[in-house]
This record gives structure tokens, sequence and C-alpha cells, in this order.
């Protein structure tokens, strides 16, 4: 049935305009309007007519056939490969066209049939072929400005960017990327579909240091952790402040186009970002968060291709110690009661390979070289170890062939699952050796990045092995299916919980891109005996105004810049001088140049003595905050110290403890945190005479064990020190600042208060090291709400920094900020491992 004249019912011509349908609607409409006494019916038809001539497809449907709706027919090549075979109804002398009569082509000549082309070529509708620069300006430029933000941050930014390393001659070299920290210019404006994140932490894996990259000035980084700035007009999930995780889809970027997360300000679609709950914010900080992703690497290879281990299994790993994703396995292990077998190649030692076919004993028993490392990598060796054990390892060994030769002693099955963290050279033939012969079930995961190079494996040893050969990449997974994305923050909300339980440790060091150097951090993550997760952190765009505002030429004219007035300039140098004498006075500090250290304030008072006082073998110090209520606890210590001395040291009884007793752990910036998270540029006046304090405390007493040990005839090393609350807190920045002479044999703190822990680490580093391990156990109340969480971790991550330091934390449950009989529980169960034997 055929539709009525809608141009005829609206009064224009077939070539009308947008804009002369629309002044003619409204003339007819209000005409015919049933309110007006119009036709109801012809007041429909006008309605129908305007919304077929207004709407582009419609009106050239109804041009080209007289109807509006689709046939049968229509719909089905609408449907039919994209809609490859709807470009147009085809004419009816189309068939008689396309017959080629060549008795008069040939007849007609070349230049007819030429003629012919060019006039076919002039025929055809070329409206959807080509974009003219009117075409582009119109559909194009006009829409993206009238849909686009403008971005409110104008300054440069911060950026991590890399270079490949070039020969002499220019020509790329394989190996580590060369990296700068440079501000660079944003663009003006987001379009509809973007983001603008302002980046928290970033860590540095291998994908970033050895990134193949085709031209110079690449910013590095494909994942991190950021809060919204702003949205463009057309997203609506997702809006301002929102705290999101960036991990784009693995075939969307590469290593030769990284999309450069390692920046103060990113750019991003939303299709890029995964929404992070607000349960995992409230309880890991965004340098913790955004090791997600290798974290739910270890979770999610473990629980796809480990699913048929039973408790007491093995695994095995070949590099536990190099990132986040190997320590993640090593602890999870432990939780599902698996055995990590662990091989550690470290860089100068000997390596011995097994070569030769699988399963023969022949492969390895004559591969020793006979050569021993060097005592420096031999200590590097037994120090990873000790912590490869310590979380959770069962055996470490060197290399495959050890692994072989153990296994050979001491007839042990080998494991079925092997984990590929290294992906490069050899690593994955060794760890095919080192699996059980002959199981059927026998899988190698490679999810390591292999330093970009291509990994090769004999073919006739994956022949004669018949295992499994898997590849796994976590940002693949998480894209695969929907439903992943949800898996993965449902799994750090689990590990969150052991977080808080101190149960699962994330070990982080941090570099602040613009005050560190970017290369140092680099190096650091390069070193294959250094276990921590490197992390970038990023300025405040406050700071990066600041800095850029500094970085202006002076005789630059401001735009909008009123005249100072003289209070404003008498201030600034007022301000700048006050800021010079803090950060000098920070520097002085818990150094031999300290007031502290060149003046004698005292010993600090002893509260009570218990135990062996004649002959001891060894003396455990006691510091807390409460004399008189600590004493009635541990008043039957001495029965249990198995021929040591006790002295509880009182620093609430010194001239100096005034100001810390004053401090109060129940006030509200304690409970939340922010009173720990304080960096060098927000100290206060206040803040530094608390330093001050502990730093007069600290040489306090380490006069009184000093004068102790004399009396015994003891060392330091006979020394075992305790601490609770703020008294911990005086005894950390004792120990880990050398403020005491030597190196004491164990340290232990119960809930330890530790005022601005990041202080502490910068004060680590530009401290000389000593090598001998120091065992360190921190208990925490689980309920103790001095101590936050975000505190905890921080403190732990601090703690780590120093490399002598083997940290072991625990809670206790239960416990509350008070020294009482549970934390005596555990201080008594502690005698037996630090005592010194």
């Amino acid at each position: 049935m055929a539709e009525p004249d809608y141009y005829a019912l609206i009064g224009v011509g077939q070539d009308a305009t947008l804009h002369e349908i629309r002044s003619k609607f409204r003339q007819r409409v209000l005409a015919e309007h049933p309110d007006k006494g119009g036709d109801p019916k012809k007041f429909q038809l006008l309605n129908k007519a305007y919304n077929v001539l207004t709407d582009q497809e419609k009106r050239r449907r109804y041009d080209a056939t007289g109807r509006t709706e689709q046939t049968a027919e229509e719909e089905f090549a609408a449907g039919f490969g994209g809609g490859r075979f709807q470009e147009g109804q085809r004419p009816k002398d189309a068939d008689r066209e396309a017959v080629v009569n060549l008795e008069e082509r040939v007849r007609a000549g070349p230049s007819q049939h030429d003629d012919g082309f060019q006039e076919w070529l002039r025929g055809r509708d070329t409206e959807d072929m080509v974009l003219t620069d009117k075409d582009f300006m119109k559909r194009a430029l006009f829409n993206a400005a009238e849909l686009s933000t403008k971005i409110n941050h104008t300054g440069p930014v911060q950026h991590v960017l890399g270079s490949s390393r070039t020969d002499q001659h220019g020509q790329a070299l394989s190996g580590p990327v060369q990296v700068q920290a440079k501000p660079k210019a944003l663009k003006r404006t987001l379009d509809h579909d973007e983001l603008l994140v302002r980046m928290l932490a970033v860590p540095v894996d291998d994908s970033m240091m050895y990134a193949e990259l085709q031209q110079s000035g690449v910013c590095l980084g494909m994942s991190g952790v950021g809060r919204i700035e702003q949205v463009g007009s057309r997203i609506e999930e997702l809006k301002q402040d929102d705290a999101v995780f960036i991990l784009p889809k693995p075939t969307k970027f590469n290593s030769q186009r990284p999309i450069g997360t390692a920046r103060t300000l990113l750019i991003c679609n939303e299709e890029d970002v995964l929404r992070v709950p607000p349960e995992i914010l409230e309880e890991l900080s965004p340098e913790q968060i955004c090791l997600a992703p290798t974290i739910v690497c270890a979770y999610t290879m473990l629980e796809s291709f480990g699913a048929k281990l039973q408790p007491g299994d093995s695994v095995l790993l070949n590099a536990a110690h190099l990132s986040a994703s190997g320590s993640a396995i090593l602890q999870l292990c432990k939780l599902l009661k698996l055995k990590p077998i662990c091989l550690l190649s470290l860089p100068g030692a000997p390596k011995d390979l097994v070569r030769g076919e699988y399963g023969m004993k022949a492969a390895w028993q004559d591969s020793v070289s006979g050569k021993e490392a060097p005592p420096s990598v031999k200590k590097q060796y037994a120090r990873i170890s000790e912590w490869l054990l310590m979380m959770g390892a069962d055996e470490v060994f060197p290399d495959a062939v050890a692994l072989l030769r153990w296994r050979d002693r001491n007839q042990r099955m080998l494991p079925k699952l092997a984990l590929d963290g290294i992906a490069a050279g050899d690593s994955t033939e060794q760890l095919i050796h080192c699996l059980q012969p002959g199981e059927k079930d026998a899988q190698v995961v490679v999810y390591g990045h292999g330093s970009a190079k291509p990994m090769a494996v004999s073919p006739p040893l994956l022949s004669a092995w018949n295992g499994a050969l898997i590849g796994f990449n976590i940002s693949r997974w998480v894209h695969s299916m929907s439903e992943n994305a949800q898996k993965m923050m449902s799994i750090m909300e689990n590990i969150t919980k052991l977080v808080r339980a101190n149960k699962f440790t994330l070990d982080t060091v941090l570099y602040k891109v613009g005050e560190d150097a970017v290369t140092d951090a680099f190096s650091r993550a390069q070193d294959a005996a250094d276990g921590s997760q490197v992390v970038l952190i990023f300025p405040t765009l406050q700071e990066e105004a600041s800095g850029s505002s500094r970085a202006q030429p002076q005789n630059r004219p401001q735009p909008f810049a009123f005249a100072p007035d003289e209070r404003t300039a008498q201030a600034e140098p007022e301000d700048l001088e006050r800021e010079r004498l803090k950060e000098e006075w920070l520097s002085l500090l818990f150094t031999d140049r300290s007031p502290a250290a060149t003046s004698d304030e005292g010993a600090m008072p002893i509260a009570f003595e218990s135990g062996n006082r004649r002959a001891p073998n060894a003396l455990v110090v006691f510091i807390g905050d409460n004399p008189k209520d600590d004493k009635a606890v541990l008043q039957d210590i001495g029965d249990d110290l198995s021929g040591a001395a006790f002295c509880y040291v009182s620093w609430s009884q010194h001239m100096a403890g005034e100001g810390l007793e004053e401090f109060r752990v129940t006030a509200p910036e304690v409970v939340d945190g922010s009173f720990y998270a304080r960096d060098r540029r927000s100290l206060r006046n206040e803040d530094l005479d608390m330093l001050h304090d502990v730093d007069l405390l600290g040489h306090a007493m380490s006069e009184t064990i000093e004068a102790k040990l004399t009396e015994y005839k003891l060392e330091w090393k006979n020394v075992v020190l305790y601490g609770f609350g703020k008294g911990a807190g005086v005894a950390t920045y004792a120990t880990l600042l050398k403020i005491f002479p030597k190196q004491l044999s164990s340290l232990v703190l119960l809930s330890p208060v530790v005022p601005f822990p990041m202080y502490l680490a910068d004060k680590i580093s530009k401290v000389p090291r000593g090598t001998q391990s120091l065992k360190t156990f921190v208990m925490w109340g689980s309920k103790n709400r001095a101590t936050p969480t975000s505190y905890r971790e921080l403190l732990a991550q601090t703690m780590r920094k120093a490399p002598e330091v083997m940290l072991t934390p625990d809670t206790i449950p239960d416990g509350d900020h008070t020294f009482d009989y549970r934390a005596y529980g555990v201080l008594k169960s502690l005698l037996g491992v630090v005592l010194p034997r």
C-alpha cells in the first residue's frame, strides 16, 4: 500500500532543506491542531510526515522507494554480512547493461571504451565513498568540538619517558630502556568518550623496563591506579574522584606503543579503566592497589592450573623474588598448604644447566661446573633464600641440577606444575626437566615478560615431555569476559582481608616522580638481587602547578596577576627561610651531628629489673608506655628468661619524654592514619619537636643499655629489644637509624606507634647498612584503632627498606592498644625464638 505524499502534506518541495521543512511544519501543525478545530487524522499524518522527512535515513528510503518501512527482503539484506548487500535496489536494466558485447567494444575502439569507463566513474554515487574537506569539517570537527570538554589543568605535568638504547651507529640495542622524567603539556580538551585520570601509583615491571620502543620519548606504563579528575560529555557510569584501575586491552596497546600511565595526568578511554570498590580503598593504599594485576595473576594461575593439586603437593617457581607475582604465589601456596620449590638464579653465580634427553640421569649428572660464586653473591643468595623460606618456600635451589640431585638423594616426588616468571632463554626448558616424568597432567605456565625476547623451546624436549606448555596474560584474561573484571575485584577483596589479618604482605619501594631520580627506580627494579616491587608515585596537581610556576622565567608577564601588597612581599622570603631551616633541621636529626648526639641529656631511667642478674647470657630490654601498669603484667617474666637478664626502661620518666607523653593515640588524625602519612614537606613545628624528642630518647636508651652490658659483661649482639606503643616507636628509630653503636640480636614490636614512616624511610636510605640479619617481629592488635591498616602497611614498607631486617608480622586476636596478659603471652612465646643461643 502506497504511503501519502509527505512533501505535499507539509507543503514543501522534494529538494527542501531541513530548515524549510521545520518552518513549514510549525505553520501547518498549528492550523491543524485538534484543539483549534483541525482534523485529528490529518494532524497525525503531519507529525508522521515531519518524523520521516527530518530523519536522514528514513527520508532517503522514502525518496527511493516511496515507503518508510523495510520489506522482509530488505531486512534480510540489512542483517546479512553486516549490511553489505543493502546498498540500494538493483535497477531493472542492470542485467542488460552488465552484459558486455565484445564485437561492439572492438568496433568502437579503445577511446570509446575509455570514455565509457570515465563516464561510469563520474556516474557513481560517491556520497558515501569520498569525504571532502567540507564534509570532514561538518561531520567530524564540528561535532567533536561541540562535545569536547576543556581540561582544567593547563600547565605541564610529569611524564616518565623511555628511549631504546642505541649503538654508535644509531641501531637499537636489546636490554632495558633509557628513562628520564620530564614535564610535558597535555592537550587542551577531552573528547566525549575520554577520561582524565590523576595517576597515584604505577608499578615498574618488566614491560616498562624492556619495552620495544620504535621512537624516542615514549611515555611508559601499561597499568596503574588513579582517581578521575574529569570525564567526557558522553560518559555516564564514572564520575569525578572515582578510584579506577587502568588496565587496557592487550590488543589495543602493546610494548611498542604503551598507553603511558607513568605520568601525573593520563587521558584514556572508558573501556581502559575498572572502578575500584570502596572495600578495597578503605584497607589498601594506592601503591598496594596498583599491584592488583600481579596478585590476581598469581591467584588465577594457582586456581586455574593448580585445580588438581592437593595440600602437600609441590609447585615449582623460578622468579619468586623478582616480582610481586612471585611473592604472592609463595604466600598463597602457604595459605593453601602447598609446597613451593624455588629456583634462585642470581647474576654472577655459576649456572649448571640440564642438557640432553628428557628424563635421563645423564642429562644432569655430569653438568656440575665446579665453579664457586663470589662471596658477595653467596651473601645475596643466603639473604634471599632466608626471605623466600620465611615467605613460604619449602626448598630453595640455585639451579635445576641442584634440584634434581636433591630429588635423587631424598627420593622425593617432583612437582606437576611449574610457573615461569622469567620466560627468557633456557628458563622454560629447565622447568620442564624438573617436572615429574610420565605425569600426564604436568604443566608449565609462562607468565613472565621475558625481557622482550622470543622464547624458544626445543621440539624434541617437548615431544619427549608430553606435558602442556601454556602462556598466561592477566590483561587478556580480564578482558576475555566481562565476568573476569568483577572476579578480579572480588579476588582483591579476598586479598584485602588477608592483608588486614597480616597474612599477606605487599613489599614495595616508593619513588616520587619529580623528586627522586627515576633512573634509580629503574635500576633498583632491574636488580635481580632485590625482591622489592618498585612503585612510582606522582605529585599532586597543586605541586605540579607550583612547580610549573617556579619554572617560568621571571621576566615573563603573568596574565590576570594583581600587584602583591607589602605583606605578601614580606611573607614570601620568610616562608622560604622557614622551609630552609626546616630542611636543615630534618637533615641534622638522627645523625652524629644532631643536638641529641652532641649533648648529654642523661640515661633513661630503669623502672624495674628481673631475671638472672649475676651472670646472664643475654639481656632482654623492654620499653613501654606505662611502667606502673606494665610491672604488674611482667612480674613473673624472670621465670621464662632461661638465664637472661631483664630490665624495663622508662622513656616517660625521662626529661625528654614530656612532649611524647602528651601525644594522644586516640586523636582523630591518628585513627584515620593522616598523622602517620605526613612527609617531609607537610611536617609541622610540633612534629619537628617530636622527632627531636625521639632522637634524644634513643640516645638516652642507648646509654642505659650500654651501662648494663658493661655491668653484665655482654655485647650488643646479646640484646633482645621489646617495645610497646610509643616506646616501640623510639626503639624502631634507634635501631634502624643506628643510634645504637652495634646491631642487636632481635627486635620485637607490639602495636608500635612510629611517627612519620616516610621520613624514617628517607633517613634509612642515607644510613650505612649492616650485613648481619636482624630478626624483627611486629605484632598488631586486631582491634587497635590507634594503628590503622594503611599505617601498618606503610611501616612494613619502610622497615623492609633496611636490607638487614627480616620482618615477620602477626596479629593478636581481639587485641587493642593495651599491654595486657594477651600481649605478654605473645612476648613470652617469642622468647625461645629471639634469645641468642
